[in-house]
């Protein structure tokens, strides 16, 4: 069972949902998920978008070419569409902040995914994680989403999004 908010498609119609690596791990161990993220795509008509480190990471660790295979094809059937991040040094800014308040989190993933968070900040993007407390507080969470995986674990995932307003604020106290 996969549990989240009932207006939960009409608040992500059309959007672009960047998924975390963990979205890819808990689908391949959850039917629920994977099943969720199929209705979700197709109830509310959303992108779904990853990044090179997120491809990386779900398919490393593969012990054979057989399974790397297989967990690339997932991803590829999932996603469409992979986000480059050779953006990060027109976002200095946003660089220097997230290393000032979010300096305890070493994940270079996480990182990305948020500077694309940062990057299409005017469009409609959420990221999908079950890194809850991942990102710093300008980053606002919009709904929560549980999952139960077939071994009996519950899930929790979070979607985010950039608050401007709260980035700003952030980065004019940082920068004193």
């Amino acid at each position: 069972m996969t549990i989240y908010h009932p207006e939960l498609f009409k608040q992500l119609l059309e959007s672009t949902i960047l998924l975390d690596t963990n979205v890819f791990s808990t689908a391949a161990r959850s039917l629920d998920l994977a099943s969720f993220l199929v209705l979700l795509r197709k109830e509310s008509n959303c992108v779904f978008a990853t990044i090179p480190s997120v491809i990386f990471e779900s398919t490393n660790g593969s012990s054979s070419l057989a399974t790397y295979n297989e967990r690339l094809k997932y991803i590829n059937n999932t996603v469409d569409a992979v986000i480059p991040t050779n953006f990060i040094d027109d976002i200095q800014d946003f660089q220097v902040l997230m290393a000032k308040l979010n300096g305890g989190n070493k994940a270079y993933t996480d990182f990305l995914l948020a500077a694309c968070l940062y990057k299409y900040r005017h469009t409609n993007i959420q990221l999908l994680t079950a890194d809850i407390k991942a990102f710093p507080p300008f980053f606002d969470r919009l709904s929560i989403i549980t999952t139960e995986q077939n071994s009996g674990h519950v899930v929790n995932f979070g979607l985010y999004h950039l608050n401007e307003s709260s980035y700003t604020k952030a980065l004019t106290k940082a920068l004193v």
